[in-house]
Formats: C-alpha cells, sequence, structure tokens
C-alpha cells in the first residue's frame, strides 16, 4: 500500500469517527452487537444493509481496528483507494464497541455519495440492494489484490450439443486463471457466487459455455401453482420454488453467430458456492414507464437451505464432501410501495454462539423470539455456509494461499 493510499483511508476514517463521536447516543449498558444506525432523513435502505453485512461471518471483523489498511489497492482507478473502506471501518469499529445505543451515519454517507454515487446520499428513498452492490462492488476494488488488471474475453464453444466434463472443465480452469489476473478481492472471496451456462443452438448443435461471477443471486418471485379458490390472501411462495425457477432450463433470445438462430436452449448451473450466500428477491419491476412492485408473501428456510440440486456436475462442489447447507442469520425486509416504503433488518448478533436475534429499525432494536424471525416482507436474504468460520487468517486476506480452479 502506498504512503498516499493509507493517509486516504485515515483521513475518511478519521472524519467518519469524529463525526461519530460528536453526533452519536451513548449506551447505557455494554453489550456488543446492539447499536442503531441513525436515520439521516431516509437512509433505512443504508442501515438495514449496514446492519446485515456488520453482523457477516468473516466479512465484519475485516473492518475492526483498520485490519484492511495495510491491503488497500492505490493504483485501482475502479475503487475509492481507501475512502469508502476507511469510512466503513469507522463506522464498525463504533457498531462493535459497547461506547454507542445508536451510530451516527451521515459523515459515512457523505463520503459513500462524494466517492460512489451522489444520488445515495440519504436525503431521497433509494434502493436497498442497489446500494449494497455499489458498496460491496467499491469495497472489494479497494482491497483487489491485481495491481494491472487484464481483460479479457470468453470464448468457450463445442460443435456438439453435448460437452464433456473434462472439456467443460478445462474451460473453467482457463477462466479462472484468467480471472485472476483481471480481478482478486477478500471481499468476493466471502460472496462470490461463479454460474455457468451452457446454450444450445438447437439447429447447428453448437454449445456455448459462459462463466459469470456475482456477489449475490438475484431470484424473481415464482408462481407456486397452489390453488387459492378459498382463501382471500395467496399463499407465501416459497424461496425453493423461486430457486427451481431460476436455475430450470428454459429457451432464450440469442442470435447463433454459425447459422443465425435466434433462439438457443439455456442451461444454469452453479459452478462455485460462495461462504456467504445473499439471495436477493425481484420485487421491483419497471413496466409502462414507472417502477411497480410486488407485494407477495415470500417463504423460507431458516436452517439448511440446501443448493446442491443447482450445482454442475462437473463442477469441484459436485463432490459428496462440500457443504452445500446454508443457514440464515439476516433478512432486509420491505414495507410499502414501491414509491414510499420502509426498510427493516432481522439479524443474528454474530458475536453470540446462541440463536439471538434482533429487530433493527434504524436506531431502535429489538430481540426477536426465533418464532418471529421470519417476515413475508423479505428483500434480501442472508445465508452463510455451515460450519464456515467467522474470522479470515493473514494469508486468506492477503491470498497467499488460495485456490483458484
Amino acid at each position: 500500500m502506498s504512503t498516499s493510499s493509507s493517509a486516504r483511508f485515515d483521513a475518511y476514517y478519521d472524519d467518519c469517527m469524529n463525526e461519530i463521536e460528536e453526533l452519536s447516543t451513548l449506551a447505557d449498558e455494554e453489550e456488543t452487537g446492539m447499536t442503531g444506525l441513525t436515520n439521516q432523513g431516509y437512509s433505512c435502505y443504508v442501515n438495514c444493509v449496514l446492519q446485515s453485512l456488520l453482523n457477516t461471518p468473516k466479512f465484519a471483523f475485516l473492518y475492526i481496528m483498520k485490519a484492511l489498511k495495510p491491503y488497500i489497492n492505490s493504483n485501482n482507478t475502479r475503487g475509492t483507494k481507501g475512502a469508502i473502506t476507511g469510512s466503513l471501518s469507522a463506522v464498525a469499529d463504533c457498531f462493535w464497541s459497547t461506547k454507542f445505543k445508536s451510530v451516527n451515519t451521515k459523515d459515512f454517507l457523505r463520503a459513500f455519495s462524494r466517492e460512489i454515487n451522489a444520488d445515495f446520499d440519504g436525503k431521497a428513498e433509494e434502493d436497498a440492494h442497489e446500494f449494497q452492490m455499489l458498496l460491496l462492488d467499491r469495497l472489494a476494488e479497494d482491497v483487489n489484490r491485481v495491481t494491472w488488471p487484464v481483460n479479457f474475453a470468453q470464448e468457450y464453444s463445442e460443435s456438439s450439443s453435448t460437452i464433456n466434463s473434462k472439456t467443460i472443465t478445462s474451460y473453467a480452469n482457463d477462466y479462472f486463471t484468467k480471472q485472476k489476473k483481471y480481478s482478486s478481492s477478500i471481499v468476493n472471496d466471502i460472496f462470490r457466487i461463479v454460474l455457468c451456462t451452457s446454450s444450445v443452438c438447437p439447429i447447428c448443435l453448437v454449445t456455448r459455455i459462459n462463466f459469470e461471477e456475482l456477489i449475490n443471486l438475484s431470484v424473481s418471485l415464482a408462481t407456486d401453482g397452489k390453488s387459492n379458490a378459498r382463501k382471500l390472501e395467496p399463499p407465501p411462495i416459497n424461496l425453493i420454488t423461486c430457486l427451481n425457477t431460476h436455475f430450470e432450463s428454459c429457451t432464450m433470445e440469442r442470435t447463433c453467430s454459425k447459422c443465425g438462430k435466434q433462439e438457443f436452449l439455456r442451461s444454469l448451473y452453479i459452478w462455485r458456492l460462495p461462504e456467504v450466500l445473499i439471495i436477493h428477491i425481484k420485487r421491483f419491476n419497471f413496466e409502462d414507464g414507472q417502477t411497480v412492485k410486488d407485494s407477495r408473501a415470500i417463504d423460507f428456510p431458516v436452517d439448511d437451505l440446501d443448493m446442491r440440486r443447482y450445482i454442475h456436475p462437473a463442477s469441484p462442489d459436485s463432490s459428496k464432501e462440500t457443504i452445500t447447507l446454508y443457514s440464515l442469520y439476516a433478512i432486509v425486509a420491505h414495507t410499502g410501495t414501491a414509491n414510499t416504503g420502509h426498510y427493516t433488518a432481522r439479524v443474528k448478533n454474530l458475536d453470540r454462539s446462541t440463536d439471538f436475534w434482533q429487530l433493527f429499525d434504524d436506531l431502535d432494536r429489538r430481540e426477536l423470539q426465533f418464532r418471529d424471525v421470519k417476515t413475508s416482507a423479505a428483500y434480501m436474504l442472508y445465508y452463510a455456509r455451515n460450519a464456515m468460520s467467522k474470522v479470515m487468517s493473514p494469508e486468506q486476506i492477503s491470498g497467499e494461499k488460495r485456490h483458484n480452479g
């Protein structure tokens, strides 16, 4: 890390810390992880995301005590060169201290709007998912291990409707080798899910393979197909139904470069599972020139969400030894309409060994009984892979010992 990036990290950390010290409310009790976040007018979309991320295994402790300061990439123009990492680190230190009942995020929002997107300043309602995507992307770029990224294109295809496991594995190895020279970040190591798409032309039988890295999985609300003739309210849609629909084979529009056919048969799989799986429910859609909200209720597992059925059979993660079960630790919920609404977070305290759940509504907090954890208004679901550790070693942060295949 250069001297300039170190100074930039410290400057943003100090500015945020000073404002938190001046504007925040002190705690009456010494309890960790029970800190609310002050609403800056319309910043509930920020607060619910921060509450969830700061209780995320491995991720949360990266931002305590300036742990990431030595790893800031000052050459990467796609990041903030330590600015947003420094600001979030100040928020994290205060959040996990026992000093504050609520933390003021005014300076953090100021840094975010200045360095990333001016629209997200807390003065208007915005989308929590969009904010989270922007935040995680810049945090990842701030600590990108690649000094000079090398762009690359994917050109994986076979003149056959079927590709054997050896061939597709060679494609995957080639992809990860090239991807490692473009981007390699401790943030993505935690959240990254890698998808594999197989597209087959039904005329000339050319098969194209594409790999895609995402930091969350966005799924649409599906239809359960259950009868509702005698019910005033439709039954909740099950998350498993949404996932099954998302990963089922379908026909997609795409022009074949060989024969000109306009449709392909698409199959979608998971190639690599993430340590932390964030599932985004697509509730907001753009129709007839305006944003509309799908308010249908959703049901989802709290324990043992099994993702094995969606893994490509040639993937190393298809091994029987791979842990494919996930447990819920946070929920971001949205109530209201597309134009006016409110976000809250239900979070399992990362610092406790027992299932201690809390409802965060900006600066307000209350304990939740396990039976009250679920909400049909869920917008984002946060799952941690079973048996994953809460912290990361220095080698994992620096990337000195990494598996890339």
